[in-house]
């Protein structure tokens, strides 16, 4: 037998993108909403590189899976 909590993961991995690139990914608590998970992926090492400086024009989120800036040239 099992336990069909035990096949329930507590954080999920979501990918970063900056203008449609990945550019690194993030491990969170599935329990985090929106603002914490943009603030993550906006401290992330290598995004920081490739979005500092620029004017971040839009951000999409999509639940669980990824999160995208987009950003000036």
């Amino acid at each position: 037998t099992y336990s069909a909590d035990d096949l329930v993961s507590d954080t999920v991995t979501i990918a970063i993108q900056v203008n449609g690139k990945l550019r690194g990914t993030i491990e969170i608590a599935t329990t985090a909403d929106e603002a914490e998970v943009v603030a993550a992926a906006q401290s992330e090492a290598n995004v920081v590189k490739w979005v500092g400086g620029k004017e971040i024009i839009k951000t999409i989120v999509k639940a669980g899976k990824l999160v995208n800036f987009v950003v000036t040239e």
